[in-house]
């Protein structure tokens, strides 16, 4: 069996074709565990409406945030393996007859990701894929950190429930990026196994879909996320260099947006807030540089030249176009 979690917060309208995925299945041994996260429409009275099915369980709950929705999803399953599952995206009807695939084939995972097409909800057609291409009609295990943006997505993620518990879980209160920081510290301490074809879809362009935050805000939960996951390397035995490689090539990415935006404010909260594990990361001029304003196309054109070294690894690029004609027709657009 597989369990699978949905948090729901104000999705009414989306909810029934994101529920009608699920049971779409041609894998049937799964339960649902939806928790209506404090919504404030009829998203449960949609629901139960609409679907008369033993497997799915509805448990209310007050607002406390999309991670302890999650994390109490995973307390509830009965399964060793639960599937998440945003309430306005999608799987493949095969999605997860190959996930139980993949985690026969792999004893020893603790999480299995798929490829999956991202969209937008006002215009079905206009997609891109997350592949890695390498992978593509593949299933095999992967260093997640040579690009968790190819690889990670939440509604493409499935977790060993006992090695989600020893990972620390989602982290609460954090606004930005919990996600991340979830799969990230999964992936320090277990197998991850990948499987490349497109068997989730993102739905972007959806109400309600994300919380505003103001740009310092932001930020401190950027920091946040990061310093949760280096504390979780720092308890591994920290043999992942892949990992060190991609923190430093996400940071100076970010830090790269600051410098071209001349948001001089947030370069300095990184600077004062990341873990120092992290700072010890890059080269001491690197500081200096990135917080001169009169310096900033020098920092600029630094921060490129890392990359182009970063790409020289061949690791999976997000956005790099995808040979098509690998997938599998039915997998294509769906």
């Amino acid at each position: 069996m597989i369990s699978v979690v949905i948090p729901l917060y104000n999705k009414a309208h989306t909810i029934v074709n994101t529920l009608q995925t699920v049971l779409n299945q041609t894998f049937k041994d799964f339960e649902v565990i939806i928790i209506n996260d404090g919504s404030t429409d009829n998203g449960v009275e949609v629901i139960n409406k609409h679907f008369n099915d033993s497997r799915i369980k509805i448990i209310n709950q007050d607002n406390q945030g999309v991670s302890a929705a999650r994390n109490r999803g995973v307390e509830e399953s009965i399964s060793d393996w639960v599937a998440f599952l945003d309430a306005d995206d999608e799987w493949h009807p095969e999605y997860l007859e190959y996930v139980f695939k993949a985690i026969s084939s792999y004893s020893e995972a603790g999480m299995i990701c798929t490829g999956g097409i991202v969209g937008d909800i006002r215009n079905r057609y206009n997609v891109y894929y997350r592949l890695a291409n390498k992978y593509i009609d593949k299933i095999v295990s992967v260093d997640y950190f040579e690009n968790p943006g190819v690889f990670g997505h939440t509604s493409a993620t499935v977790v060993r429930k006992d090695i989600f518990g020893y990972a620390g879980k989602f982290p609460l209160g954090m606004k930005r990026s919990q996600d991340l920081a979830c799969f990230y510290s999964v992936a320090l301490i277990s197998k991850v196994v990948y499987i490349g074809l497109p068997l989730s879809r993102y739905n972007g362009g959806v109400e309600a879909q994300t919380t505003s935050l103001k740009n310092e805000s932001v930020i401190k939960h950027i920091v946040n996320y990061y310093n949760w996951v280096m504390r979780n390397y720092q308890k591994t035995n920290m043999v992942n260099k892949t990992f060190l490689i991609f923190i430093k090539y996400n940071i100076r990415h970010l830090i790269k947006n600051c410098v071209t935006r001349k948001d001089w404010d947030s370069i300095d909260y990184f600077y004062n807030n990341l873990d120092d594990n992290i700072l010890s990361l890059f080269f001491p001029f690197e500081k200096v540089l990135y917080c001169d304003k009169n310096r900033y196309a020098l920092a600029v054109l630094w921060i490129n030249i890392t990359k182009i070294i970063w790409r020289l690894h061949r690791f999976p690029i997000v956005g790099k176009r995808i040979d098509t004609k690998k997938i599998p027709s039915k997998y294509c657009i769906w």
